[in-house]
C-alpha cells in the first residue's frame, strides 16, 4: 500500500514543475545582442545602440548641449542627428529637466568629465524603457547610443557573440 502511495504522489511535484514554468519563463529576462536597434520616444527615431556591460552608465549622442532654467529648476537644451552617419545633417531638438550631474571617467586617462544626464523613454526589444543618459558628443563612435550595466541589470542578459536580434516596436501605450 505505501508503494501504491509512493506511485501516485511523484506526479504532483511534476505538475507543480510544469504549473510554474511559465510563469518562470514570463519573468525571464531577454537575451540580447551587443548591439541592438532602440527606438527614441516620442521622436520614433530609430538608432542603433551598443549594449555594454563594462560602462556603467548610458550616453546619448547630443550636439548643441547648453544648460539653462526653466521655472526655477535645471534643464538642458539639445540635439540629437537624425542619422548618426551625417552628424552635419538634419536635427531634433530637445528640452528635458536636467536629473542631476554624472561624472564619468574619461577613457585612456585618470581625468573625469561632469556630464548633463537627462531621463529619456526609448523601446528596446518590443519593452518600453525609461532610463538615465548621459549627454556627451559620440559622432566619432560607432552607436550614438551607449546602454550601460545600470539600466541593462535589470532588463536583459547580452550575448556578445550575437548583434541585432529584436525589433525596436512597442505596442502603443
Amino acid at each position: 500500500m505505501a508503494s501504491h502511495l509512493a506511485r501516485r504522489a511523484r506526479p504532483l511535484p511534476l505538475l507543480a514543475f510544469a504549473i510554474c514554468l511559465p510563469l518562470a519563463a514570463a519573468d525571464r529576462k531577454p537575451t540580447l545582442g551587443w548591439v541592438e536597434e532602440i527606438r527614441l520616444e516620442p521622436w520614433n527615431l530609430v538608432v542603433r545602440a551598443k549594449l555594454d556591460t563594462g560602462a556603467r552608465t548610458s550616453a546619448l549622442s547630443a550636439s548643441a548641449i547648453e544648460r539653462f532654467e526653466r521655472d526655477g529648476r535645471p534643464w538642458v537644451r539639445f540635439r540629437i542627428a537624425r542619422d548618426h552617419a551625417a552628424p552635419d545633417g538634419p536635427t531634433i531638438a530637445v528640452e528635458k529637466p536636467l536629473e542631476k550631474h554624472t561624472k564619468i571617467k574619461l577613457r585612456g586617462t585618470a581625468k573625469s568629465a561632469d556630464r548633463p544626464t537627462v531621463r529619456l523613454e526609448f523601446c528596446l526589444a518590443g519593452r518600453r524603457h525609461d532610463a538615465l543618459f548621459t549627454l556627451t558628443d559620440r559622432s566619432r563612435f560607432n552607436y550614438p547610443v551607449l546602454l550601460g550595466r545600470r539600466f541593462l541589470a535589470h532588463v536583459a542578459t547580452i550575448d556578445p557573440g550575437n548583434r541585432m536580434t529584436s525589433e525596436p516596436d512597442c505596442p502603443a501605450p
